[in-house]
């Protein structure tokens, strides 16, 4: 993978796994709230529409600088950014289909402890690797050693 590209997925983990976290930590520690917002927000389809107009951008600006299939952890944004393209589009178009969806994932008492743990594990892996980035998972990047070009007297 190029240094261009293992670049541009260190600074969209740097944005994405902040935001994740944040998001999953509202929903597991505030999740009354959190259902309370979602059950008003699913009924306006104006607000669906709205949040389709700002998901197919940002996914279609992911997906543009960052279309990565290479099983490695950048997949994950480039996941993320393919989802956002398709979260837009419904949204956009059918937004009576996101309200019944999303009604009924709410109908599962425990939604937004299993959802914001999975945006919580998804937003630490994200900021690790963006903030972090682990030096023995990328040998390919360490500088090379370089040969003494003096040579040995006899």
């Amino acid at each position: 993978m190029g240094d261009w590209t293992m670049e541009r997925s260190h600074f969209l983990a740097k944005l994405i796994g902040p935001v994740f976290i944040a998001g999953g930590a509202g929903m597991i520690f505030n999740s009354i709230v959190y259902r309370t917002m979602f059950e008003r927000a699913l009924h306006d389809h104006m607000l669906i529409y709205l949040s389709g107009v700002i998901a197919l951008p940002v996914g279609l600006a992911i997906v543009a600088t960052h279309n990565d299939w290479k099983w490695h952890w950048p997949l994950i944004i480039t996941v993320i950014g393919w989802l956002a393209i398709l979260g837009g589009i419904l949204r956009m178009v059918a937004p009576q289909v996101v309200e019944q969806i999303g009604l009924s994932a709410l109908s599962y008492p425990n939604f937004f402890v299993v959802d914001g743990g999975v945006a919580v594990i998804l937003g630490v892996l994200l900021s690790y690797f963006g903030y972090l980035d682990p030096p023995e998972l990328f040998p390919e990047r360490a500088p090379a050693r370089r040969r003494s070009r003096l040579r040995r007297r006899r």
